[in-house]
């Protein structure tokens, strides 16, 4: 690839980082959603990328915004998306940044008596969800219906929050922390 495609695909990489996942709040690069740009002697532009989950619903959102995205660099005449499911989609594909700003890194629930129940709301659910029988079952009275889809949890579950998850499924905070002290957990955060 020529220097002049180089900096072209320099700049389609910083306009996707424009592009927000309207479910987890992060560019669509930092997730590392995007496996590859191509260009060929045209300024044809083919984005190779990912979902987290198949059947994901913002798929059109997504295109919509990443070719609004690329088609903004004047250079470039096309933008075609390719999607692919393999490799798979995981959490190891996102930046530091990304993992950070998603409390990937988030405290060890190990140290947390099981019987003594605490939700902390800047831990992700999947912990959750793994950790008491009940929980899922929760989420979705609650109205958190994403985590119905097979895969939602391993994979948008392992990141999101519970305090993200409500603002992403627009389930109120308040009514998420009622529901869960009357079912005997403690809120923490």
């Amino acid at each position: 690839m020529e220097e002049k495609q180089l900096k072209l695909v320099d700049e389609v990489i910083q306009k996707l980082q424009t592009v927000i996942d309207p479910e987890l709040y992060v560019d669509i690069v930092n997730l590392g959603l995007i496996y590859g740009i191509d260009l060929n002697d045209n300024n044809d532009c083919i984005v190779t990328m990912t979902l987290t989950v198949m059947g994901c619903h913002l798929s059109g959102v997504l295109d919509n915004a990443i070719k609004e995205a690329v088609l903004s660099i004047p250079e470039i005449k096309s933008c075609e998306i390719k999607l692919v499911w393999s490799p798979a989609w995981s959490v190891e594909r996102m930046s530091d940044a990304a993992k950070t700003q998603l409390n990937v890194w988030s405290k060890d629930l190990s140290s947390y008596d099981s019987s003594n129940k605490k939700i902390d709301f800047s831990t992700p659910v999947k912990k959750y969800i793994d950790r008491y029988d009940d929980f899922l079952d929760l989420l979705l009275e609650l109205g958190f219906d994403h985590f119905k889809i097979p895969n939602m949890i391993e994979t948008v579950g392992r990141v999101m929050t519970l305090k993200q998850a409500a603002q992403a499924m627009k389930v109120s905070l308040p009514v998420v922390k009622e529901r869960l002290e009357s079912a005997g957990y403690q809120v923490v955060g």
